[in-house]
């Protein structure tokens, strides 16, 4: 008789509320910019604006080290080892199908599609598609949006590749080094240090545009390359595997929540203290947040609902297809009103439709194209996660003979 292998169980309840409320922020964030983009009146450039995209997509770097981590940390105890293999085939099957159809349409298919165009930018998909189709290929969109114009529609995607390269790094350094908490500290200290040298580098190189211009995209590449905040969530799940009662025990206190949640929503809403190269303090401030939410019974903010499960799970096509959704929603209101957004009318009309626009595509995706995947993903590795663990109540692994 073939033996069952050992599983574990691990879900963290109010996750999939947070990754809704993120990928929805991106979304408002968005409504500014592609408003920008065709030269209506827009708020984009006030800081609370353009940053709450932004930060949003830093949120997400923080949950994905957070509950990678988590999640190697509780095979290798299980199985005293980490499958490479089976951790790249989730991620494939979990990633890469929606990824490779939105990139494959921004590039080939929406290009031809009049309601889809971007004025300034669709035009220039084709002049550079030698070089940036290859780097969206081979997961390297970051590296594309440093040196050439955004592709329409696809620009999202950055935040993919960023967090695929994670991915291919987080579970090999694992393997090899046997303290989470070190190497935390290690990439998060190598990556802020090579952000800072490369300013000042074009800072010293100034006077010399070649050389500067070179700098620059250096910088451009570290700014998108956020592994430092991955890191940090890593080092908040090293905190919860590890039991560390005393730090949970502070940061799960009442106050501490009120003073981070607080700091946090006004460095949202302020227009000081924005980051320009380092987004640290609010990868510690969104790790609290993700740290209280998952494992606190007594947090402040409590989002495991049902519908917040299933919001959760549509999130990742929330993100992918905001864009289009968007769009769509312009210029059917431009074609049938002739309005520029100068009036509140119009605009409660396009973020209205926009959102609704946005979740009927997204659960039109997940049900009929994501989940297809999903169902392959699950049969890799020893960890149950998602919606096959949610009746889990707690966080721990327990383990399944």
């Amino acid at each position: 008789m073939r033996q069952r292998r050992p599983t574990v169980r691990v879900y963290f309840p109010g996750l999939n509320g947070l990754r809704f409320f993120a990928a929805m922020a991106v979304t408002l964030s968005h409504v500014e910019l592609m408003k920008q983009y065709h030269g209506y009146d827009n708020v984009y450039e006030h800081p609370a604006v353009y940053e709450l995209g932004r930060l949003s997509v830093t949120f997400f770097f923080v949950l994905s080290g957070y509950l990678i981590t988590y999640l190697l940390l509780a095979e290798r105890r299980l199985t005293n080892d980490i499958s490479i293999r089976s951790f790249y085939l989730r991620r494939a099957f979990r990633i890469w199908p929606l990824y490779y159809l939105v990139v494959v349409l921004a590039f080939f298919v929406f290009p031809h599609v009049p309601a889809l165009a971007i004025p300034q930018y669709t035009d220039g998909v084709a002049a550079h598609i030698g070089w940036t189709f290859p780097l969206f290929v081979f997961l390297l969109p970051q590296l594309a949006l440093s040196v050439y114009d955004p592709v329409p529609f696809a620009e999202p995607a950055w935040s993919i590749g960023v967090e695929e390269q994670f991915y291919l790094l987080w579970p090999l350094l694992m393997k090899r080094v046997r303290s989470a908490l070190a190497l935390a500290l290690v990439v998060i200290a190598v990556i802020v240090s090579a952000r800072y040298l490369a300013l000042a580098m074009a800072t010293v190189n100034r006077a010399e545009p070649a050389r500067l211009l070179f700098w620059n995209q250096v910088i451009n590449y570290l700014y998108f390359t956020r592994l430092e905040c991955m890191a940090i969530g890593g080092l908040f799940a090293w905190l919860v595997f590890e039991d560390q009662r005393r730090v949970l025990a502070a940061l799960h206190h009442r106050f501490v929540q009120l003073g981070v949640y607080a700091l946090t929503a006004w460095l949202l809403i302020t227009d000081a203290f924005k980051p320009i190269l380092n987004y640290g303090l609010f990868s510690v401030c969104f790790a609290v947040l993700i740290l209280n939410v998952s494992t606190n019974p007594r947090s402040l903010i409590r989002l495991s609902r049902r519908p917040f499960d299933f919001l959760g799970d549509i999130s990742f096509s929330i993100y992918m297809f905001h864009e289009v959704a968007i769009q769509l929603t312009l210029y059917a209101l431009v074609r049938t009103t002739g309005t520029r957004f100068a009036d509140a009318g119009a605009n409660v009309a396009l973020y209205a439709v926009s959102i609704l626009l946005t979740l009927a595509i997204a659960t039109v995706s997940y049900l009929h194209f994501e989940r297809r995947f999903l169902r392959l993903k699950s049969r890799f590795g020893v960890i149950v996660t998602g919606a096959e663990a949610r009746p889990a109540v707690s966080p721990a692994p327990v383990a399944d003979p």
